[in-house]
């Protein structure tokens, strides 16, 4: 059925919906094509829906697609309630970062102390028809007559509802109008809508009998005049209840405070008392930290009324310390829930109530029970945070001065990209006719990952693209790669973030010296390399089109090749077997060409490379690595056993012997992340850079030409000056170089070394690629100096890198830690054997 346009006084037309009342795929299609054509869009995400429209009356009206909510598992929580008990995990439906961890740490410390007691008090659901009399005189005396019709009353709900069951009814006068709030059980059903039918059965029977007593004819009625507080906070609702009033309580012991939240019993404490007086000063109903968000994330998950979140999120939170414990009680006076009719009934939503246990009759108190015990776990966790200083870092924003015109997706273009690909292809007259997005998996880079968190407004990342161009002698197309970097303070602010929920000393210290984690500069460090003119590094570098500079967008884009079937092990982290021998030393050969071409080059490399470390900071920082080692070896005893947090404890304690030393040896340009994440190998059968002609004619690319302040394309790079030696072998290709700095050579090869070699790598294979490193660069000293340095530079890996991917790893697990953590102990422990280094 289509609605038709009606006709208005004023002339006008009111346009119908098509597919009105109709629960088929057809409707819905006919109803996206409407709306398609209504407002220009393309709502190409709504082409396909998962939901089968038949499954909806009752639940939707005017279906037209789906919206996807991710959910996230937290828990396992232990409950020994009286209707919840054992481990539960509770799913949650969120778009907010950090939410599940948050709940999850909460749940953790729980579980590890004993677990959470809950219980439902009282279960209820409220209407409160109106009825409006004459005067105040037929008011009062109506109000006491419906009392004596309780038992009349119950038949008529009994009429309409197997569930309801009414429990009382009580009269409020305000003036000559009488409110009567109907109070029911509605055992696994939420109950609104039965309760109003109900209702409605119970106040037909009233008046029917009030038009035969005289003078008690009701002048007006309605089935709602908002009494019963439906989806809204109310005082009375609070103190009455409405819904279920539930119950949930845990005691914390100071070890689980200390070593799970990251705080203290004393701080969280503090901040309770601290909360409740501006609570009440703030008008606060009741006392609760952000109970809300646990409500909103399982009802969207399990198909409960959304709008109920409003009434649901109201809670009473109280925090006692006894004795070195803490005793956290959560109750939420107006849960408003069902397991049974509504979006209860979606497949979906089925499916997550049998995850908590609770699909179907019977389980309406046990889901009661739940939902407040994973709401006491995020109400401790978020306290914990705010006393620990970890909530102010999980928040932290980017300050600015001003409103930034920040580069959309839009902006990577054809007006962006055809002065790049012109100058680059030595074509100044060529047109971009197309760009086409490609889909890609993400990659593997922390960095993006990590400010991916950031504000989501702001475009950044790696984006695959097409470019489709046209000139006097050819079309054809290019593959390119957008790497659109954020703002160095924007990764260190994530960065910081992570550091904040490990707590502790980590937490408190983090912060102090984040700007000299490596992270300053990064975002116009990267494109400085793309703009060397340096052969040897241009031989190891994707081919590189331009680059796009503007600080006041805050817009930082590299335009590089795509690399693709013409290269090996790309984002081979997770696969260090296929590194044969042969590709090994090609990797080790092509970095060395950089490390050779800039060693002594201090002072230029300096004036664009941003902060580099001195053994003064490093000893200071002590601290920092120190509290980072006892993190890694207090959460992650697999990674770092007692052994070995006592080698690398007295590693960082010789920060000021070893560390000097190492900044008086020779440096140069290092990559700084050269890893398997970060590098490939070119095939050594010829093959094209993803350019692809329809004319006769390649690119000439070497001529470099003028170019804006702002884009400055870079011409292709040359081939390696020793390339047609090696035509047989693979070549280098090294890539995100935003970590880039002055270190001594080996700082590159003993991070290789960790990443490719198994965790019983032998010392004469680590003494074979030494010396093709050494040989490589052109080093003329002793081998044994040498050696020294790739020791120094091993420690300096363990301290400065592997300790802070462990910090990342806590909460975000990466999967090539485990290995490149007992290969680098190996590797350890191989130059303990040779050299005198510090005890084990």
């Amino acid at each position: 059925m289509t609605d038709t346009a009606e006709p208005s006084p004023r002339g006008t037309s009111y346009p119908g919906l098509p597919g009105r009342g109709q629960y088929t795929e057809r409707a819905r299609r006919e109803l996206l094509a409407w709306l398609r054509t209504t407002t220009n869009a393309s709502l190409r995400s709504l082409e396909q829906s998962t939901i089968d429209p038949r499954s909806l009356p009752g639940n939707l009206e005017n279906f037209v697609g789906v919206v996807d909510v991710p959910v996230g598992l937290a828990g396992p929580m232990l409950f020994t309630g009286r209707h919840a008990q054992g481990m539960v995990t509770a799913p949650l439906a969120t778009t907010e970062g950090a939410l599940v961890a948050s709940v999850a740490r909460g749940a953790k410390a729980i579980t590890l102390a004993g677990g959470v007691t809950s219980q439902v008090i009282a279960q209820r659901m409220t209407r409160a028809p109106v009825f409006e009399f004459a005067g105040l005189g037929a008011a009062a005396e109506f109000a006491r007559w419906i009392v004596t019709c309780k038992d009349e009353l119950d038949r008529r709900v009994a009429e309409v509802s197997a569930h309801s069951r009414l429990t009382a009814v009580d009269p409020v006068q305000l003036g000559r109008a009488v409110h009567l709030r109907f109070v029911y059980e509605t055992a696994d059903a939420g109950g609104q809508n039965m309760t109003t039918a109900a209702t409605w059965r119970a106040c037909r029977w009233i008046n029917d009998r009030l038009a035969t007593m005289p003078g008690l004819a009701p002048a007006w009625f309605a089935i709602e005049a908002n009494l019963s507080g439906d989806k809204k906070f109310t005082h009375l609702n609070m103190i009455s209840g409405r819904g279920t009033r539930v119950a949930a309580e845990c005691v914390l012991d100071r070890t689980t405070v200390r070593r799970v939240l990251k705080s203290t019993p004393e701080a969280i404490d503090r901040l309770y008392r601290h909360s409740v007086l501006a609570g009440q000063q703030a008008g606060m109903a009741g006392h609760d930290i952000d109970a809300a968000n646990v409500i909103a994330a399982i009802f969207v998950a399990t198909g409960q009324d959304i709008a109920s979140v409003y009434e649901s999120g109201t809670g009473l939170f109280s925090v006692d310390v006894s004795e070195g414990d803490v005793r956290a009680t959560l109750v939420l006076p107006s849960l408003v829930t069902g397991v049974v009719g509504g979006g209860t009934r979606l497949v979906r939503q089925s499916d997550y109530l049998d995850v908590l246990g609770c699909r179907g009759e019977g389980h309406a108190a046990r889901f009661a029970e739940i939902i407040c015990g994973f709401a006491l776990a995020l109400n401790l966790s978020t306290m914990a945070a705010v006393a620990g200083g970890q909530f102010a870092d999980a928040h932290e924003r980017l300050g600015r001065g001003r409103r930034v015109d920040w580069l959309s997706r839009d902006d990577l273009g054809a007006p962006l990209l055809r002065p790049m690909l012109a100058q680059a292809m030595n074509a100044p007259g060529l047109e971009v006719t197309d760009v086409t997005w490609i889909d890609h998996a993400p990659g593997s880079s922390l960095i993006t990952e990590l400010t991916a968190r950031a504000d989501r407004r702001k475009t950044t990342g790696i984006f695959p693209v097409r470019v489709a161009w046209r000139r006097d002698d050819a079309d054809g197309s290019t593959d390119l790669v957008l790497k659109v970097k954020p703002l160095d303070q924007e990764v260190i602010i994530e960065a910081a973030k992570l550091a904040s929920l490990c707590g502790g000393q980590v937490a408190d210290l983090y912060p102090r010296w984040r700007d000299w984690t490596g992270f300053t500069g990064l975002h116009t460090r990267e494109l400085a390399v793309y703009r060397h003119a340096e052969p040897a590094l241009r031989a190891v570098l994707p081919r590189a089109y331009g680059v796009h500079e503007d600080a006041a967008r805050e817009a930082y884009v590299i335009a590089m090749e795509r690399l693709g079937p013409g290269v090996l092990h790309l984002d081979s982290a997770g696969t260090p077997e296929q590194w044969r021998p042969e590709h090994l030393a090609a990797a080790v050969r092509g970095i060395a060409g950089v490390h050779a071409a800039f060693l002594g080059r201090h002072d230029e490399l300096r004036a664009w490379l941003g902060p580099v470390q001195s053994a003064e900071r490093m000893t200071a920082m002590r601290e920092l690595w120190g509290a980072l080692l006892e993190h890694a070896a207090t959460e992650h005893p697999e990674l770092v056993d007692a052994a070995s947090a006592r080698r690398l404890r007295r590693i960082v304690e010789e920060i000021p012997r070893w560390w000097g030393r190492l900044e008086s040896m020779p440096r140069t340009l290092v990559h700084n992340d050269f890893n398997p994440r970060n590098i490939a190998l070119r095939s050594p059968t010829p093959h094209s850079p993803g350019t692809h002609f329809s004319g006769p004619h390649s690119p000439d690319p070497h001529s470099p030409g003028p170019h804006s302040p702002a884009t400055r394309p870079v011409p292709f790079a040359p081939e390696h000056p020793d390339a047609a030696l090696h035509s047989s072998a693979p070549r280098l290709v090294a890539y995100d170089w935003e970590l880039a700095t002055l270190h001594v050579p080996q700082r590159d090869l003993a991070e290789l070394l960790a990443f490719v070699l198994p965790p019983d790598a032998g010392e004469s294979r680590v003494t074979e690629l030494l010396d093709l490193h050494r040989q490589a660069v052109g080093h003329l000293g002793k081998p044994e100096e040498w050696r020294e340095g790739y020791r120094l530079a091993l420690w300096d890996f363990a301290v400065t890198r592997l300790l802070v991917y462990v910090m990342v790893h806590t909460q975000r697990e990466l999967p090539f830690l485990g290995r490149v953590m007992a290969t680098t102990l190996r590797l350890i422990a191989i130059e303990d054997a040779t050299t005198e280094c510090p005890d084990a």
